[in-house]
């Protein structure tokens, strides 16, 4: 049923959206960029989609300024999550645990930590504009704490359902030989042993034109 508080709360939740994908991407391209001293737009477009992932549990019960800090902190979670998986050693060439898994358990713990509830005594979550409320219709207080630890259940209850998950399609994969490409196929790139065309991008620049560009800057 359309209501004008539905109104504004749909408003509210494009509002968070469009502030933490801006926000997330921005703080990214700016980090790596003061760490590498290039512009990184593969960074930038992670940013962007850690913002996202980041605000996508709270969006229906943060403030705008709220939702900006959840995409900063997602961000600069995103980078060091990013980094680690490389300091281990760990195969993830798109950052997908760096943006899902480490931005996404944050984003968990945010919609609690930030919940627009007045401080941790009321706490709003699916109630949108309003507090949780007790049997007599006046708000339930002392429930912060409470959304916070219930929230730790879900990530740590996320991670188990996909550690499970994951294990049954990988492991079988695994056990066959087939998790894994052949060392041949990893040195010469899966574009060019078992995709067609051969090659990510058809379209190549000649050396003659790129002397040509370089000349011109």
């Amino acid at each position: 049923m359309a209501t004008l508080e539905r109104g504004y709360m749909a408003a509210q939740v494009a509002m968070n959206t469009t502030i933490a994908a801006a926000t997330g991407g921005l703080t990214v391209f700016i980090l790596k960029y003061g760490l590498t001293r290039k512009y990184d737009i593969g960074g930038f477009c992670n940013g962007i989609l850690a913002g996202l992932v980041s605000i996508t549990a709270g969006c229906g019960n943060v403030e705008c300024g709220s939702a900006f800090a959840i995409a900063l902190l997602g961000g600069l979670f995103y980078v060091a999550g990013s980094l680690l998986i490389k300091k281990l050693k760990i195969d993830d060439p798109v950052d997908a645990f760096a943006v899902h898994g480490v931005a996404g358990a944050w984003g968990v713990l945010a919609a609690a930590l930030f919940d627009w509830g007045k401080d941790f005594d009321h706490y709003h979550g699916w109630s949108g504009f309003s507090c949780m409320t007790a049997e007599d219709g006046s708000c339930k207080t002392g429930l912060g704490g409470e959304g916070v630890a219930a929230n730790i259940a879900e990530v740590v209850a996320i991670m188990a359902w996909v550690a499970v998950c994951s294990s049954l399609v990988f492991g079988p994969l695994h056990a066959v030989g087939w998790l894994r490409a052949s060392d041949d196929v990893q040195d010469v790139g899966f574009d060019q042993a078992k995709h067609s065309p051969s090659k990510g991008y058809a379209s190549t620049i000649p050396p003659d034109n790129t002397k040509v560009i370089e000349s011109e800057i």
